[in-house]
This record gives C-alpha cells, structure tokens and sequence, in this order.
C-alpha cells in the first residue's frame, strides 16, 4: 500500500503550530457555526452541505509519512483530532466538539482497490465502535445532508483541485447552535465578546467564506443601509 494521505484545515496556523508546512488551498463548503470557547466564545468556521453554504477557501497539507497501512492513516487521524483541537484526552475520533472524517477519492479503485477497501473497511470500524457518534448532528437543518455518514466517512463533493490526492482527513465541527446564523448574529457576536482574533487571522492566512465581507462590512460599520 502507497497511497497520498492528506490533513485538511480551516486554518494554516493550525497546521504551522505542527510543523506542517502548507501544501496548497483548496475550495469547500464552508460558513461561520459553530460558537466555542476556543474562539473567545465566537463563531468558528464548519462544514455545511446547507443549500444556502457557498464555497470557500480552506487549507491542505501532507502527512509527514507514506501511508503503508491502514494503521498509520489511523494513527494520523488520532492525531489531527488532539492537536489544538480540544482537551479532552481519549484515544477516540469522536469528541465533544466534532470528530475527523475521511474524503476518499472517488477514483481511488482505479490505482489500488485492494488496499481503498481495507482502509474503508478499517475506518468503518472504528466508527461502529463509537456508541454515542451521532452522524445527524453534522447539519444545520433536518433536509440537509449531514456532511458525515455514519461511517465516518465525509459526504462533501470531491472537487478537480483535490484528484493528486488519494484521501484527505477532515476535521468536522458539529453546528452551535444547529440552525443558520447570520452574517449580523456572528459579527455583534465578535463584538460583544470583544474579540475578532480568529476571524482576523483567517483572513491574513486567506481562509475564506461567503460569509465574510458582509461580517467585515458590518464590523467596520460600512453596511451599505438598504
């Protein structure tokens, strides 16, 4: 088995905090959703498949090591799960914030079959193992496909920029609060809390949502009053 293994991030300061180095940027749907106390009680950036959710611009990088077995992906997984993520200390993927999915490569079975099917398997069981992983709260409303199966695997479109990879580790956030939040809500959110440092940082690294000129415009006060 030699198949390209990559960590997807919102963030490359994430990544910068791992020593990764960036690989390249990449488009998802993504939005402002999720409130956490890591964020100084802000909005942090999810997944969505909501009809409403435009593409943005989010962040890939390589995992250090060739993935030569179902194991290593496993352990990377682990991995992107802890760092900087969330306190919580189990050995697990599904945590109190989200969990980390697989985007596999809809033309995986054309390079190496045998070795896509024992990583699909694997990763299969390691989710079957987790009792309380809830796929359905990895949406915003109840006609939404969940951006995770539950299976552990990523239900978001595979796009052209991504076909040099064979799999990508996602990091999925669950909604807080599970309905849409507006461009309004999450800018007055950072200013109550005084605190826009997140939102700020994403956009000097170039990670970016629909969402963020109207959040701009409204935090610098030049809405345009309809």
């Amino acid at each position: 088995m030699s198949l390209m293994g990559y960590y997807e991030t919102n963030s490359p300061l994430q990544l910068a905090s791992e020593g990764i180095q960036v690989q390249k940027a990449i488009s998802l749907p993504i939005r402002y959703g999720c409130l956490s106390s890591k964020h100084g009680d802000t909005c942090g950036i999810i997944l969505s498949n909501h009809s409403t959710t435009l593409p943005g611009q989010a962040y890939i990088a390589p995992i250090r090591y060739t993935i030569k077995n179902a194991k290593i992906l496993e352990n990377h997984a682990f991995a992107l799960s802890a760092v900087g993520l969330s306190y919580e200390r189990e050995f697990s993927l599904n945590r109190s914030w989200g969990t980390v999915g697989l985007l596999i490569n809809p033309n995986i079975d054309t390079k190496d079959k045998r070795s896509a099917d024992v990583i699909r398997n694997r990763w299969a069981k390691i989710y079957e193992s987790y009792q309380t992983f809830d796929y359905t709260q990895y949406r915003i409303e109840k006609d939404e496909v969940p951006v995770i199966d539950e299976n552990g695997f990523i239900q978001i479109p595979w796009t052209d920029e991504m076909n040099e990879f064979d799999f990508i580790l996602v990091p999925a956030f669950m909604p807080n609060p599970q309905r849409i939040l507006s461009a309004r809500e999450i800018a007055e959110q950072m200013a109550a809390k005084d605190y826009r440092l997140y939102f700020d940082k994403n956009r000097e690294h170039n990670v970016q949502t629909f969402q963020d000129e109207n959040i701009l415009d409204i935090l610098n006060g030049t809405e345009t009053k309809m």
